[in-house]
């Protein structure tokens, strides 16, 4: 039996995972700034198993920001990603945040070149699985990865199962009383092609009998698939609705009362997807 394990960031309520046999460890998504990744190597490090590898799941910043931090503290861990496709805009999207600005408090996260040497070396540090699954050493179970996805909540993402134990690593697919992305990079076709995943989740054998760990808030049972939809179905009614950004902002809050992030996740996502006439 593979351990699961939950450790909560607090800048953008993100998770990361850890999965574990008896004597090894592996690390599923980093949290989104070095302090809190030194946190988590802190957590790591007094669980006392080894660290076998580093996974990321997709490219954004808010699961890969701490890299640097763990490779520090654990500089010979392998970092792993499903695709070439997500390595890219792990480069990408670090080139976009250095271009306006999001990166000058992880000036080490800024991607190395020549000009800027003392950067975050992806091209060598992070590369791409062999096969689509990962291996604990002890553990006969393997861990399942999932990378076919049309884009969604990010272009390229990637989901864990562990088939044997019904748990569903869904990433970003899911998220439990946070609002989520819809900024830029998910248009209203991609909430659609994301709705329909969850459709698709929802018709898996056994559906009821899994356990579903979200990128963003608790885990629970396949009722967390049902309210991801119907979250996702209600932006997409009431950013076409409304007019102004405060008008669905509010309507928003309305209807997912207590949600976390609406300062930052929401508040971009209404933007994108709401333009106001001047």
């Amino acid at each position: 039996m593979i351990n699961i394990e939950r450790y909560e960031g607090t800048e953008a309520n993100v998770n990361s995972y850890l999965l574990s046999d008896d004597e090894n460890t592996i690390l599923v998504d980093v949290l989104r700034n070095s302090v809190e990744a030194e946190g988590l190597a802190d957590h790591i490090e007094k669980d006392g198993k080894k660290l076998n590898c580093i996974f990321i799941t997709h490219g954004h910043a808010d699961h890969y920001m701490g890299l640097g931090a763990l490779l520090r503290r654990f500089p010979n861990v392998p970092v792993k990603v499903a695709t070439t496709a997500i390595k890219d805009d792990l480069i990408g999207f670090s080139q976009w945040m250095e271009s306006v600005g999001w990166l000058e408090n992880e000036p080490q996260m800024k991607v190395k070149t020549p000009e800027n040497p003392a950067g975050f070396d992806y091209v060598n540090l992070v590369s791409v699985i062999d096969e689509p699954f990962l291996k604990l050493p002890l553990e006969a179970n393997r861990i399942h990865v999932h990378a076919d996805y049309p884009g969604n909540e990010c272009g390229h993402i990637t989901t864990l199962t562990i088939p044997e134990q019904k748990a569903f690593l869904a990433s970003d697919l899911l998220y439990d009383k946070v609002h989520a992305w819809c900024g830029p990079g998910t248009n209203r076709q991609e909430i659609h092609q994301w709705i329909n995943i969850l459709d698709e989740t929802l018709e898996m054998k056994d559906a009821d009998k899994w356990t579903f760990y979200a990128g963003h808030g608790q885990s629970g049972d396949q009722t967390l698939v049902t309210n991801m939809k119907g979250y996702l179905q209600q932006f997409l009614d009431i950013t076409e609705s409304e007019k102004t950004q405060q008008g669905a902002m509010d309507r928003l809050i309305d209807a997912f009362p207590g949600f976390a992030q609406e300062d930052f996740l929401l508040i971009h996502s209404v933007n994108y997807h709401v333009k106001e006439s001047t």
